[in-house]
């Protein structure tokens, strides 16, 4: 079962949520008004309206997937209006001669993804969550892992944006740009967290259907400062979890494989499973019972038995119904996290988990060894 909606709206206006239930400054963002346009004619309509009556203006997405507060307008709700794109989500057109899609900009990450590996291609690129719009995703820069190729970005693979613009009152009060190949507005577009305007519909470079081979590798995370450079380069989708509280990493060795290779697997990640919100909160009022007693030793079992669970399963990785062994090999499409969360994880702010203060709690146990590890752009979990 999905999220609930993002926008919650009665007589007096609207609220925005995210799909973790809490904004970072804790504070609540009111907004006057929200509108669903369901073609890019209704998308050039709301812009234009916006621009005529001076209103600050956000898009959002059906699940305002976000952390920090960019699709909120404004402090207050007076002269502010959001653009959902919720409905604006019909249109996936296949290219398979010049392997590219055009989508609409609230059309979701899974129904791109199964819609092209229909037509036997595959979208390289992809975020770990596909809980996210392709206009969302491409103009905050969401991004999965790879070095390799036009890289682990979706924005990588973009060669094609539709974006409504402001205008003057001759132009109606918005325009549509269409930005293909060496437009050198395409780069700005791709990245451009909303502030040159509205994406109405991006196209996407594809390439011919292929299978992954993943395996993953529970180790100590001795010299990882030294071996993440040197693992992105080996991996085509190389991927390395640390918890540096309990000195570990989970190394995935991830490549490409030809089509015709025997497996089915695929990826049903265990941080992305639906949860009851008992189970955070449970979670949560642990820690906070440990952090208030000062109990190092509590915490850092509970991070240890989390690993321990994650390599039982494979960390949600199955060669069809259930995790039998490595290496497990599957479909591109599937080799993605395939789930929409009801509950996330960190959805609540009894449920959040502040992972700098586990890992510092757990590091003060030999504090000396862990000032002595190097930063790396590596995700880590606590």
């Amino acid at each position: 079962m999905p999220p609930q909606n993002p926008i919650q709206c009665n007589q007096t206006g609207c609220i925005l949520y995210n799909s973790y239930g809490v904004w970072d400054d804790r504070k609540t963002c009111h907004v006057a008004t929200t509108v669903y346009p369901t073609t890019e004619e209704e998308l050039r309509l709301a812009v234009a309206n916006a621009n005529k009556n001076k209103l600050k203006v956000k898009v959002v997405s059906k699940f305002s997937h976000t952390i920090p507060k960019l699709a909120c307008p404004t402090a207050r709700n007076e002269n502010a209006v959001l653009i959902s794109t919720e409905r604006y989500n019909s249109s996936i057109v296949v290219d398979v001669a010049n392997l590219a899609v055009t989508v609409d900009a609230g059309v979701g990450l899974r129904p791109l993804i199964d819609r092209v590996e229909e037509e036997g291609l595959s979208l390289v690129a992809a975020t770990y969550w596909e809980g996210v719009s392709i206009g969302g995703a491409v103009s905050t820069g969401a991004h999965g892992s790879s070095w390799w190729g036009k890289g682990g970005a979706i924005h990588d693979h973009v060669i094609g944006v539709r974006l409504i613009v402001p205008g003057n009152a001759s132009e109606g009060f918005a325009r549509v740009l269409d930005l293909k190949g060496d437009d050198p507005l395409l780069n700005a577009a791709r990245v451009s967290l909303g502030v040159l305007g509205l994406i109405s519909k991006v196209t996407l470079s594809l390439e011919r259907g292929f299978k992954r081979s993943i395996t993953l590798n529970f180790t100590n995370d001795n010299g990882i400062e030294d071996e993440f450079m040197e693992h992105a380069k080996r991996y085509e989708f190389a991927d390395i979890q640390w918890y540096p509280s309990t000195y570990a990493a989970v190394y995935r060795y991830d490549d490409r494989v030809p089509l015709n290779t025997s497996g089915d697997g695929v990826f049903d990640f265990i941080g992305f499973r639906p949860i009851l919100a008992v189970i955070p909160e449970t979670v949560r009022a642990s820690e906070k019972a440990a952090e208030a007693t000062k109990n190092i030793n509590a915490k850092c079992i509970m991070a240890t038995s989390s690993i321990a669970y994650r390599k039982l399963i494979a960390n949600g990785l199955k060669n069809s119904e259930v995790f039998t062994g490595y290496p497990v090999i599957g479909h591109q499409g599937k080799c993605k996290p395939q789930v929409l969360v009801s509950t996330h994880p960190i959805q609540t702010e009894t449920a959040y988990a502040y992972g700098i203060q586990e890992s510092k709690a757990c590091s003060s146990t030999n504090p000396q060894q862990y000032s002595q590890q190097q930063p790396s752009p590596i995700s880590y979990v606590t």
